[in-house]
């Protein structure tokens, strides 16, 4: 009791106890489900998930398929457990749905991993620190509920970082105590490896390389002997899945060399620009306060875990730096080093500098929340008239609808997080947890009372479904429809399109925009047409007169 309060009800203790890291974290793994697979991501790995459960052959297993052709740009492993997950719950859930459940295993088994990661290099406090720092990374929040190859890679990493940490405590001149250690890396470098690639494994490498270079602490022979072991298990299960690759099929490998070296190239001062923008909120708040952890620190890094975290956030801001696109899913590999680094370093903020990220964040997610329910409001109601008339504009044509079960979910999770503001007690350390309660509010609250209109504006259903019911029968060819398209189209209608140039087929489906022409030719009539809406892009039927 608190008696100064004159109240009955006790102060939530900050840090949050493990129960309610737990709460916080099965909530923020799991709100997302029941919509639609979205574009672009989202979309590509249902329909990979899709293709899988579709044709349950070793072939489509071992090698990702989108819309009957291979799609190389990520491993299997990921969406292998999308699929069983998927399988598994299919009696009460549709496919999209089901697979989320396999993203939601392996964020789970990211912050457990980073939890144990933090605690094995630093300490439980920094733990608990760390993993709530993680669910508070904004690029982690807008990416870790799609159906993408990234996730299970990002799992992986953690995994690794954790088998980082127990070579570090191996007895330093005993081989054999980097046994079990060389075998949580080598298992976690693997899952990098079959989820996405190599591109993303580098990080891990380069920091599990230059370590001993870097301090004596990782020069013993228990970490040499769990290098060698966790490299050799990582390129054995990863040249096996190539030979693999090879056999299904001659130069399959060769094109997926093709695709995973096309995504980098040589740095462009524009695009740096663009990164720098990304970078400064993808992988807030972590950035700062790991920077502050290695200034705290800087005297004593070559014998301090630290270096070892910063050598794989220098490497993983690099392979950034190198990609072609700007897009925040290329920031996921920093974040796993900055949230171990940033737990350690949490813990030492200066009590200014705690409470002005406390006080952001709370006036920052309160300020969300308010404008989700006040759109909910004026979407139900219609009142205020001019936010109505504004919301209905965004997505014409969309009918809100009352969900009794997300009106209590939405109301709850509001409810807790006020409670968390007035009732927790005072901390240096509360700032953690009042960024993973907000970003698990703001999710929840989009996910409860605003998702069937994000669905409605984001969703290919309509479209496909109009299609579908419009398609003569006969093959179809298509032109310039890109992998989202196809794999929606795919999943929702059926529909399978031929990419040939020289396809005899009679029916073209044709991705284009509005404002231009398709220039089809008079050997063509329209037959259909369709589009997303306020979507500039275009969906035309052509059949062969």
């Amino acid at each position: 009791m608190n008696s100064r309060a004159g109240t009955w009800i006790p102060r939530i203790p900050m840090p949050l106890p493990g129960i309610g890291i737990v709460l916080l974290a099965a909530a923020y793994c799991l709100l997302g489900l029941g919509h639609a697979p979205w574009k672009t991501e989202d979309a590509v790995g249902i329909g990979i998930v899709h293709e899988m459960l579709v044709h349950p052959d070793l072939a489509h297993w071992l090698v990702p398929h989108l819309a009957g052709e291979p799609f190389l740009e990520d491993g299997p492993l990921f969406y292998m457990l999308a699929a069983l997950t998927a399988k598994v719950f299919s009696f009460g859930l549709p496919v999209h749905d089901g697979a989320r459940l396999g993203c939601a295993l392996a964020l789970a088994a990211t912050l457990w991993f980073s939890r144990e990661a933090t605690r094995e290099f630093f300490g439980e406090q920094e733990a608990d620190s760390a993993v709530l720092l993680l669910m508070g990374c904004l690029g982690l929040f807008a990416r870790a509920h799609l159906v993408d190859g990234e996730n299970g890679a990002l799992a992986g990493a953690a995994l690794a970082w954790y088998g980082f940490a127990r070579a570090k405590g191996a007895p330093r001149h005993e081989a054999r105590a980097g046994f079990k250690p060389g075998l949580i890396l080598g298992a976690g470098l693997a899952v990098v490896l079959l989820a996405k690639g190599p591109g993303t494994a580098l990080p891990l490498l380069a920091a599990a390389i230059v370590a001993p270079l870097l301090s004596d602490t990782w020069r013993t022979r228990a970490y040499l002997a769990c290098l060698a072991l966790a490299t050799a298990i990582a390129a054995l299960l990863f040249f096996a899945w190539l030979a693999a690759l090879e056999a299904l099929s001659s130069g399959l490998v060769s094109e997926w060399w093709r695709a995973h070296t096309e995504v980098f190239a040589a740095p462009d001062p524009i695009r740096l620009r663009e990164q720098v923008q990304l970078l400064s909120w993808a992988v807030w708040p972590l950035w700062p306060v790991a920077l502050w952890a290695l200034w705290d620190r800087r005297r004593r890094l070559r014998s301090d875990s630290s270096l070892i975290l910063a050598a794989g956030t220098v490497a993983a801001l690099a392979l950034f730096i190198a990609t072609r696109d700007v897009n925040e899913i290329y920031a996921m590999p920093l974040m796993l080093p900055l949230a171990i680094l940033a737990g350690a370093g949490f813990t030492q903020l200066r009590r200014g500098a705690a409470n002005a990220l406390l006080w952001f964040g709370a006036m920052t997610f309160c300020l969300l929340a308010g404008l989700a329910w006040l759109a909910w409001f004026a979407m139900m109601t219609g009142i205020p008239a001019q936010i109505a008339a504004n919301i209905a504009k965004l997505e014409p044509g969309n009918v809100p609808r009352f969900s009794i079960l997300a009106f209590a979910l939405a109301l709850a999770l509001s409810l807790g997080w006020l409670g968390l503001l007035a009732w927790s007690r005072r901390s240096p350390l509360k700032g953690a947890s009042i960024w993973a309660a907000g970003v698990t509010l703001v999710w929840g609250l989009a996910m409860t009372l605003l998702v069937g209109w994000i669905d409605y504006g984001k969703s290919y259903a309509h479209v496909a479904e109009s299609l579908k019911a419009a398609l003569p029968r006969g093959c179809v060819a298509s032109r310039n429809l890109g992998p989202a398209q196809r794999a929606a189209f795919h999943y929702h209608a059926g529909i399978v399109t031929e990419r040939s140039s020289k396809s005899d087929c009679k029916l073209l489906l044709v991705q284009g925009l509005a404002s231009r022409s398709d220039r089809i030719g008079p050997d063509w009539e329209l037959i259909w047409e369709g589009s997303r809406p306020r979507d500039r892009e275009r969906y035309r039927l052509y059949s062969r007169k």
